[in-house]
């Protein structure tokens, strides 16, 4: 478990209907500049969840990483994979 580096962008949606995929400018820019922060994964068109464990969960992609995670928004920490599986109720 780590603290979120940076900034989470979220529901910044881009509402042109004719790019093809949708992404969020946020994410765009985020990939475009491989910046090291968490944006909303899925070009920024993921939407945060509540899990079964009654955890709120965004799930996030951070491009300098190349990697994806939950973020707990509860507590603004990036889970582990372990810790995910977990606040999914998968284990």
């Amino acid at each position: 478990m780590h603290k979120a580096s940076g900034s989470v962008f979220l529901f910044n949606v881009n509402n042109d209907t004719n790019s093809l995929p949708a992404t969020s400018a946020s994410y765009s820019f985020a990939v475009m500049l491989r910046s090291d922060t968490w944006v909303a994964a899925n070009g920024g068109m993921e939407l945060p969840f509540n899990t079964r464990t009654g955890r709120r969960l965004l799930y996030c992609y951070n491009p300098k990483q190349g990697r994806h995670a939950y973020l707990d928004l509860g507590s603004d920490i990036i889970l582990t994979d372990d810790e995910a599986c977990t606040a999914l109720g998968l284990y």
